[in-house]
């Protein structure tokens, strides 16, 4: 019953903040970075965790509480959504890494491969991916399915774990150049705002790995046979609630990082001439 008022409470604040992050990116010239304009796409992600991964959740649950039938349906219809939407906000996440680490590492390619219509490839191909995963799901082929997003995983975490090593180094590398002042100040201000919307990332990353892992290695452990064997203990609606949770998070750090996005969202009038990601 806790899991249900939980959700039910962070559904409509899921779908609501979402939106106005996308509607502020689609909106504010000043806002539609590259960087920004993939955050949205993850923000999409998220409202469709809210419409509907956690409303198929709530109403599985209460089926479940008072005995009514077509219970199974809700599940499988949840479980499908999970899928689909979790594993596309994975892999925006490493469309998110990707477009960081071509703007901090590899800059002079950076506008020949970060364009509009590499993107827009970039994020079908995500989707494609997903509704893979989730077809797989929905015809039962758990196995399948479960292996598939343990690969997933594991390219994500490896993908992640190289590239935010390697913008770690050429951070450090430049912060060592603009204090010996061997750097133009044109140079300088572009390291400053790249470098800021890094941090933002990192923390968006951050977040959906630590709500997305658990849910991973349940569906691994139920590929591989650890849970029916009661090897590794799952309590799966707990697991599912932590991944729907993130979708929440995601918007309220855009709005903490950026001084700008949340004054959009929340129409506050003050002017502000550039946007500033502290």
């Amino acid at each position: 019953m806790i899991i249900i008022i939980i959700n039910t409470i962070t559904c409509p604040f899921t779908v609501v903040l979402n939106v106005l992050v996308i509607k502020a990116v689609k909106t504010t010239p000043r806002l539609r970075t590259n960087s920004n304009i993939l955050l949205s796409c993850l923000a999409v992600s998220d409202v469709l965790t809210g419409l509907f991964c956690q409303p198929f959740f709530i109403l599985w649950q209460i089926f479940l509480q008072f005995g009514l039938s077509n219970g199974e349906i809700l599940q499988n219809c949840y479980q499908v959504s999970v899928v689909v939407f979790q594993t596309a906000s994975y892999l925006h996440l490493i469309l998110v890494t990707f477009e960081r680490l071509m703007a901090i590492k590899f800059t002079m390619k950076y506008s020949n491969i970060i364009t509009d219509d590499n993107m827009r490839r970039a994020v079908l191909v995500v989707w494609i991916i997903a509704f893979i995963n989730g077809v797989l799901r929905g015809m039962e082929m758990v196995k399948a399915a479960g292996s598939l997003a343990g690969l997933l995983t594991l390219s994500c975490i490896l993908f992640l774990a190289f590239s935010y090593c390697i913008m770690y180094r050429e951070t450090r590398r430049q912060q060592e150049k603009i204090k010996n002042q061997q750097l133009p100040q044109e140079e300088k201000e572009r390291f400053t705002k790249e470098n800021k919307a890094l941090k933002t990332t990192v923390f968006v990353v951050g977040a959906v790995v630590i709500c997305l892992l658990p849910l991973c290695f349940c569906l691994i452990a139920l590929a591989t046979g650890l849970y029916k064997a009661n090897i590794w203990p799952i309590n799966k609606l707990l697991v599912v609630t932590c991944a729907m949770l993130n979708s929440l998070l995601n918007p309220l750090i855009y709005c903490w990082r950026q001084k700008e996005m949340r004054k959009v969202m929340f129409g506050i009038r003050n002017q502000v001439v550039h946007p500033e990601i502290q």
